[in-house]
């Protein structure tokens, strides 16, 4: 009889809600168990020939639960040095770059997680059959530690310069709106494919038209992508409301993140109208 075994003091409740996922996701066997020993919590399988499949299972529940607990601990230890850092941004900083840089194992793998994480807790659950999480996270992440500290210094260095330009155009968009707004009510719209396009009150596709109005001297400029341009065209024409539709299709979901810092509470999330749920009206995009 073998078994593989993964267990914890400190971590309980992410191995336990691991577990779960996998039990829901039908990745687990019936050779898993998961028991509670005193403080130690443990997941196990047990077999006479243990699969190749089985050891990865468990190898993907320890990675993810070392892969968040490193981002944490790095963005939390990094950012209290950091006194010229508000605590207000401290705590935004901290939960853009965990949530940036975590992936689980339903997300996939980036390659910075698969080589440093991953790999390695394959390789000693299968010649130990047996991993302590809490002494993995504090003696095995050295490298990664150090990769994920220079992954943080540019992330608040791109993040306070993203902030910048926000502010930046925001101060264009309240000088801007002094004068009459060229559109009360403008829609965005995000295609099947991830694209955006932008209709009038009246649901007219007003995207080519504006992008040749507002943007042509920015349309030779490689570095520009079409949310940028998207961007530009609102500021420009500045309207008094901008409606969102179907915003989960977006490509760049962050891309609303800035239009809320620049248009804040003109910024409106279409929970549902017809030109969303409505499958006999179609607009041309």
């Amino acid at each position: 009889m073998y078994e593989c075994v993964l267990y914890t003091t400190k971590y309980k409740d992410d191995l336990q809600n691991k577990f779960k996922e996998a039990q829901h996701e039908n990745d687990l066997a019936d050779t898993f168990d998961i028991a509670q020993v005193g403080d130690i919590y443990r997941v196990r399988c047990c077999a006479n020939d243990i699969l190749p499949e089985s050891i990865e299972t468990l190898a993907h529940i320890a990675s993810d639960i070392v892969q968040k607990e490193s981002l944490m601990q790095i963005a939390g230890g990094y950012l209290k040095q950091r006194k010229d850092i508000s605590l207000i941004d401290k705590r935004e900083i901290e939960r853009r770059f965990v949530t940036n840089n975590y992936l689980s194992r339903q997300e996939g793998f980036s390659s910075l997680n698969y080589y440093f994480v991953y790999t390695p807790i394959l390789a000693e659950l299968k010649s130990h059959n047996r991993l302590n999480i809490d002494g993995w996270v504090r003696f095995r992440t050295c490298k990664y530690r150090i990769i994920l500290e220079d992954i943080l210094e540019q992330f608040i260095e791109d993040y306070f310069i993203k902030k910048d330009i926000i502010q930046f155009i925001k101060m264009v968009r309240e000088i801007s709106s002094m004068n009459d707004p060229l559109e009360d009510t403008l829609h965005l719209i995000c295609t099947q494919s991830g694209r955006m396009r932008i209709l009038n009150e009246d649901m007219e596709d007003v995207t080519t038209k504006y992008t040749q109005e507002y943007c042509k001297e920015l349309l030779t400029d490689s570095t520009l992508n079409k949310e940028d341009l998207i961007m530009n065209i609102l500021i420009t024409v500045c309207p008094r409301r901008i409606i969102v539709h179907q915003k989960e299709r977006a490509k760049h979901p962050e891309f609303f993140k800035t239009l809320e810092g620049i248009f804040g509470i003109n910024i409106k999330y279409c929970s549902g109208c017809k030109y969303c749920t409505d499958n006999t009206i179609t607009i041309k995009l």
